[in-house]
Parts: C-alpha cells; sequence; structure tokens
C-alpha cells in the first residue's frame, strides 16, 4: 500500500507542477518579490517602535501562532472508488495513511518553521525573549503539528460513541492551550505539555486502529474538499477544469442590462453580459480577485508597492476574463444565428472594458484611503487607465486572434 501512496503522490505532484509554473510566471513573482519586500520593511519599521513589555504583544503571537497550527491537513490522496476497490485491503490501508501523514508532514512543518523564524524578532523585542526561548517555542509548534496530524490519522478510524478526534474545538483548543502556556508561562512547559499529547495520540493509535474500520465516507469527502481548495487557489490564475461553476438567476441585478439596445450587433454583448452576472465561476473569480487585491491594498504602505500590486490585480482580472471568450462555442445556437465575429470581438472587448474599469477604480479607491499621498494617487491613476485601455482594447484582440488563428 505504500507503493501505491507513492504512485499517487508521484501524479499529484506533477498535476501541481503543472499549475505552479501558470501561477508563477515572470511577472507574479517580480510583483511577488517587491510585496515582500514592502512588507519586509513595514515589519523593520514597526519592530523599531516596539518596547518590551507590551501586554498585547503575547496575545498577537497567540493569535499568529494558533492560526499557523492549523495550517497543512492530511494529505490522504483518496479517491472516490477506494470505498470499493480497496475495501478487502482495509487493514493494509493503515501503512497508506502513514505514509500520506509523513508526506503532509514536510510543507506542514516548513510552515509552522518559517512562521516562527518571522516572527522571531517580535518575540526577541516586544517580549524580551532569549534565543533559547525562541527555540523551544518553535520545538514545540512543530510537535503541535505533529499532534495535529497523528490526531486526523487516528480521526480517519471509526471508534463507536466517539466523537472524531480531529474536530476543530478539540484542535484549537489544544492549540491554544499549548502556546499561551509557552508564552504567558514558559516555553519549556509548552514543549513538555506538547510532548505527553503527542506521545498519548499514538499510544491511542497504536492500540485501536487494528480493531477499527476507516471512516472511508469522510475521508474521501475531506480529501475532496482539501483539493477543491487548492483547485480554487489555481483558479485565480488559470482555468481549471476541475473547478465547476453554478448557475444562479440574480433578478436584482437585472437593472444592469437596461442599457443594453435589443440590435443584432449587440446580441453577443447581452450574452456576454448575462453570462457573467449569473454564472459563478468568472463572477466569483473577478470578486475574490478584485477583494484580495483591495485588501493587500488597504494593509500596504509606500509610494511604488502599492501602483505595482493595484497594476498586478487589474493584469489578473484581464488575463483570467480572457477563456470567457468560449464560453458559448459549443452551443450550437451561437453558429446559427447570423452575427459577426467582428461583433462577437467588439462586444467582448467591450465587456472586459467595464469589469476591468470598476475594478480599477476599486482598487484605485482604497489605495488613495490607505495611502493619502496625491503624488501616489496621481500615478497609480494613471497606470490604472493604459492599463485597463490596454488589456482591453490592445491585448485582448491580438490575444483571441491568435487563439483563433492558432486554432484554425
Amino acid at each position: 500500500m505504500s507503493g501505491l501512496f507513492k504512485t499517487r503522490l508521484q501524479r499529484h505532484l506533477r498535476e501541481m507542477a503543472k499549475y505552479l509554473r501558470l501561477v508563477f510566471n515572470d511577472f507574479f513573482v517580480f510583483a511577488l518579490l517587491f510585496f515582500l519586500g514592502g512588507l519586509g520593511l513595514d515589519y523593520s519599521n514597526v519592530l523599531k517602535t516596539l518596547r518590551p513589555g507590551l501586554w498585547w504583544a503575547p496575545v498577537v503571537a497567540l493569535i499568529i501562532l494558533a492560526i499557523v497550527s492549523q495550517i497543512g491537513r492530511l494529505a490522504t490522496l483518496v479517491e472516490d472508488a477506494d470505498r470499493v476497490f480497496l475495501l478487502p485491503k482495509e487493514r493494509a490501508m493503515h501503512a497508506y495513511l502513514v505514509a500520506a501523514r509523513r508526506y503532509s508532514q514536510g510543507l506542514a512543518q516548513c510552515t509552522q518553521l518559517i512562521a516562527l523564524f518571522i516572527l522571531s524578532p517580535f518575540l526577541r523585542v516586544a517580549l524580551n525573549w532569549s534565543v533559547a526561548a525562541i527555540l523551544s517555542l518553535a520545538v514545540a509548534q512543530v510537535i503541535l503539528k505533529d499532534t495535529l496530524l497523528r490526531l486526523d490519522l487516528a480521526s480517519a478510524y471509526q471508534v463507536t460513541g466517539q466523537r472524531r478526534m480531529n474536530h476543530w474545538s478539540i484542535k484549537w483548543l489544544l492549540a491554544l492551550i499549548v502556546i499561551a502556556s509557552g508564552l504567558w508561562l514558559t516555553p519549556y512547559l509548552a514543549v513538555g505539555l506538547v510532548l505527553i499529547s503527542d506521545i498519548g495520540v499514538a499510544v491511542w493509535l497504536h492500540r485501536h486502529w487494528q480493531r477499527q474500520q476507516i471512516r472511508w465516507r469522510e475521508q474521501i469527502k475531506l480529501e475532496d474538499n482539501r483539493m477543491l481548495g487548492i483547485y480554487r487557489f489555481f483558479n485565480l490564475f488559470t482555468e481549471v477544469p476541475m473547478v465547476a461553476g453554478t448557475i444562479k438567476r440574480r433578478r436584482y441585478l437585472d437593472w444592469l442590462f437596461k442599457g443594453i439596445k435589443l440590435q443584432q450587433n449587440q446580441t453577443y454583448l447581452y450574452l456576454f453580459s448575462r453570462g457573467m452576472v449569473r454564472g459563478t465561476e468568472f463572477s466569483g473569480l473577478v470578486v475574490r480577485l478584485t477583494i484580495i487585491g483591495m485588501l493587500l491594498l488597504y494593509f500596504v504602505q509606500g509610494q511604488w508597492l502599492p501602483i505595482i500590486l493595484a497594476a498586478l490585480f487589474i493584469y489578473l482580472i484581464g488575463f483570467q476574463l480572457l477563456p470567457f471568450f468560449q464560453q458559448y462555442d459549443d452551443v450550437v445556437f451561437t453558429h446559427v444565428y447570423p452575427i459577426l465575429p467582428a461583433w462577437r470581438l467588439k462586444s467582448f472587448v467591450k465587456l472586459v472594458t467595464l469589469i476591468l474599469s470598476v475594478a480599477a477604480g476599486l482598487l484605485w479607491l482604497v489605495l488613495v484611503i490607505a495611502n493619502r499621498q496625491i503624488e501616489t494617487a496621481g500615478i497609480a491613476l494613471v497606470v490604472e487607465v493604459v492599463e485597463v485601455w490596454y488589456l482591453a482594447r490592445v491585448y485582448t484582440p491580438q490575444r483571441l486572434a491568435k487563439a483563433d488563428k492558432n486554432k484554425a
């Protein structure tokens, strides 16, 4: 069964690598470096204003470390057919689940260490901690994540009359107790408490797993939800077939279409507009990217970094709208009705211009509220206007024409 997990893991990693190459393109990596550099500079400036003994410093550290401890779930890679075809090998599945937990440790523990590394200057300045105390808290955080993953593994087995061991209340309560004891008392106590918990869960699992059945339906559902979250993240940057949208009527938005005239040359404008509003795939993508960009711009200060971030999100929104042009290619009626291809392209360009203009306006408004610098606001406005014009009026028609030529 360990071999089965290795085979599925190799297939999974190849799929993730394919999407990661599309996500971390040159433009996005360049903007990400600027973003991280800006955050690092702001973090450094905030640390210079802190002094030891602040009452809220342990609270902030507790919230951050508790949230970070919940990052990284058990990646089992189980499939829906497993509950039928692997049921006779249920006892051998323990080796499969152990291998899954071992793989899940890698990225999860790296996240914990990176978080502690970033938080260590704050602990050093605000709590006046020594290097040994910070290292002890890091050890407690790593063991805590090991315990939480072990709880996920234990919950894969059915225990009559007992709730799931990885219930969110149990995991959050354990994390808060361990981290709070380390911050308000001593980090060495946190290491002791979490070590006892980890050993206790390991002993329980060793004694009970051979006599219990696997929660097949629940494990399949958890894995599907985990992968859906990953695919939704990738869907922010590229089209993912595994993420299917739904259709919603949304009568309260009917007023948006009153300006579209009932003319033959605006048939596609009405179709694209209705499809964008009623569909959840592309409209949800635009809304999510716009909200994320607004949140980042609200917390990011500086002269050039907010402008780069705003330009990045406008580009992402415009790039993600391109596949919507082929949304109705499989509908036979769109080919029967006498509509010129130029009308179709013109209608799509008009829709993209409107969407990018609204998104750019919202991003610029948040940028102005967060920075309140006339120079930054003016430059950002010029950059956004030029970018919206170029993406909608130049890049989009050229990209779609090139795609149609390659398709032909």
